[in-house]
């Protein structure tokens, strides 16, 4: 395999050419030191057999954070700790490189409490505060934070120093001459646009010497009219390559205006990314690392074998799964725990204020994520009645540690909601963790009972330690005067191909299952209008999947009617409106898109005869919610019993 050549960066020898790139977690303090949470999350990380890990983004001075647990780096106090977070992984067989960054106009003033800082005064529409231009007298001293930050990585014994020069942050603020309007010999020309940066990186060189191994990310594209463009890149790169860069990581986007583009959301075309590393790699003769959505060892073979890059780097894939590369290395990779690019568990819930995980891995940083302890009393019978991602992770989770498990699933596959969730437009990948589990599932002795439908009696005759329910949840239908009369499908029949919509098609709900199941029609040819009670659709989806799936929506034509109540089905659908009462056209099908309700109902009915110790009820059953809710849940009763 070409993922498993060791390969050498400057004077850096990696033990193979998988890379981790920066992923920012919110596991430091509030005063970016680092936790014994984030050292745990890195650990397991280096355990799995990672070449390189290239730290989450740390910053170089307080007013260039963005999250408030972010990584720091702006202080001579933060070497120990960084020491304390980078020798483990060391020792457990990974090379360590430091990543250091300034957001600039990309700050987030809500937790830096001070000024944004830019080459010009242009705002970021994402943050909408505008920044101050730095003066010319205080270019040395940001550009001095950053010399400063990559000394303290040299004295906490990092490997390597990773730069950031792109994604819309500080450096390629300077460079992008959609963002730097300066006058002086910081703007204008493309010369004087990268002096910034080139300056820091001979300082940098200055006070740690030439051999020490530096990398720098770079934007091949920010995908911005009259902003940084590839030929720019390219003649960055042979600069870099001149000035002594050991490799090149080749990302895209600017975090502010090309933002789906940079994080490689779903919608976002996959495998860009790698075609403009292929571009740069063609112009330089130093390493160059591809990134975006590599989500198999068989993506990352490809890339490597066809020469697009020379490594390749893995972040939200090694957060779905830290043993990524193990198990490529010893052919288990239908094992591989997939990212689905879907941001929920992670970047979404990081910008929600909770915990930064994923929707597949319910163990992010935890312990069990790399060893699954067994039961203190293994051998129970633990029965589980449906095959949902709650379900089959409870079932995955008991069995490993020891248990003889049985699913029950009344239809003919396992996997739930998440089978219709893959349907729509982009989101194929969510599928993945069903491939997953079909593969494991078997491999800890797990008895798999498919079109069974359970019932109380049969239940009371079990000789069963454990019973868990994750029986789902139901439709929810309103009572819409005339609806039943008229008929109407819900959006999981559709989605699931049961039935069949006609041409003309309203979608009664629009939160993130109504305008998927818009996006998925609308793709069709169909002419869909959208009815949605509150004032915003999409509510529920994230900030990028949703401006993309917008934008797909508009360019089809959907029609979308928000604070506008469905209040009955006749000749027309009647609708309340804030100016009132008013008639849309009667569609040819009417999709119910309003959300699910929990269906407890066997749960309560063997309640009454069974004792309450030995019965669970989890997923939907119980509450319904996101995926990263019910694999999270199922893993919890897992380890309990």
């Amino acid at each position: 395999m070409e993922l498993t050549k060791p390969i050498k960066i400057g004077n850096l020898n990696l033990k193979n050419r998988v890379v981790m790139a920066p992923v920012k977690t919110g596991y430091a303090t509030l005063e970016g030191q680092v936790t014994e949470e984030l050292i745990q999350y890195y650990v397991n990380r280096a355990k799995g057999g990672v070449g390189l890990i290239v730290l989450e983004s740390a910053y170089v001075d307080l007013s260039g954070k963005e999250i408030p647990r972010q990584l720091g780096i702006y202080d001579d106090s933060m070497v120990e700790g960084l020491r304390h977070l980078i020798t483990p992984l060391q020792e457990a067989g990974s090379k360590v490189a430091v990543y250091i960054n300034h957001a600039g106009r990309i700050a987030n003033p809500m937790v830096t409490k001070l000024p944004l800082i830019a080459p010009s005064p242009i705002a970021c529409p994402t943050i909408g505060v505008e920044p101050q231009g730095i003066p010319h007298e205080d270019i040395k001293k940001w550009q001095n934070t950053y010399v400063k930050a990559a000394v303290r990585a040299y004295k906490a014994g990092a490997d390597a120093l990773e730069i950031q020069f792109g994604h819309g942050y500080l450096i390629h603020q300077f460079l992008s001459p959609h963002t730097n309007k300066r006058e002086d010999e910081y703007g204008g020309s493309f010369e004087n646009r990268i002096r910034f940066g080139i300056e820091i990186l001979d300082e940098i060189k200055k006070e740690i010497g030439v051999d020490f191994p530096i990398i720098v990310r770079i934007s091949a594209d920010e995908f911005v009219p009259g902003g940084w463009a590839l030929e720019d890149a390219i003649r960055l790169a042979k600069i870099l390559e001149d000035k002594g860069v050991a490799a090149i990581d080749v990302s895209l986007g600017s975090s502010c205006e090309s933002g789906a583009i940079t994080l490689q959301t779903l919608g976002t075309q996959k495998g860009l990314a790698w075609e403009f590393a292929s571009k740069i790699k063609e112009q330089v003769n130093i390493p160059v690392i591809a990134v975006g959505r590599i989500n198999t060892p068989e993506l990352a073979e490809e890339i490597l074998v066809s020469g697009r890059a020379d490594l390749v780097a893995l972040g939200r894939p090694l957060v779905a799964d830290p043993l990524f590369v193990e198990k490529a290395i010893s052919g288990r990779s239908k094992e591989i725990r997939r990212c689905a690019a879907c941001h929920q568990g992670c970047l979404d819930e990081l910008r929600a204020g909770r915990r930064f995980g994923c929707n597949f891995n319910p163990s992010v940083g935890k312990e069990e994520e790399i060893e699954m302890q067994k039961a203190s009393q293994p051998g129970k019978k633990v029965f589980i009645i449906g095959a949902g991602l709650a379900g089959l992770e409870a079932a995955y989770t008991a069995a490993a540690r020891g248990h003889k498990v049985y699913i029950y699933e009344e239809k003919g596959e396992i996997g739930g909601q998440v089978l219709p969730g893959s349907v729509p437009p982009h989101k194929e990948e969510l599928k993945s963790i069903v491939e997953y589990y079909k593969d494991v599932l078997p491999k800890v002795g797990i008895t798999l009972n498919l079109n069974h439908k359970v019932t109380a009696e049969e239940i009371a005759k079990w000789e069963a330690d454990e019973v868990v329910f994750a029986t789902g949840g139901q439709p929810i239908v309103p009572p819409i005067p005339g609806l039943k009369e008229y008929g109407f499908l819900t959006a999981v029949e559709v989605l699931r191909g049961e039935k069949q919509a006609g041409d003309k098609v309203a979608v009664i709900g629009g939160g993130l299952i109504g305008m998927e199941t818009a996006d998925y029609l609308s793709e069709q040819g169909k002419k869909v209008m959208v009815i949605e009670l509150l004032e915003e659709v999409a509510r529920d989806m994230g900030v990028f999947e949703k401006i993309l799936i917008m934008k797909r929506l508009k360019e089809r034509g959907v029609e979308i009617y928000i604070k506008t109540r469905l209040k009955e089905v006749g000749k027309a659908l009647l609708v309340e409106t804030p100016e009132g009462e008013k008639e849309l056209p009667l569609p040819d099908t009417i999709v119910l898109a309003v959300g699910l309700k929990p269906d407890p109902s066997l749960y309560e009915e063997v309640s009454k005869f069974l004792p309450q110790e030995k019965l669970h009820i989890i997923g939907d059953a119980r509450e319904v919610r996101k995926i990263v809710h019910a694999i999270s849940e199922g893993r919890n009763l897992g380890l309990s019993l």
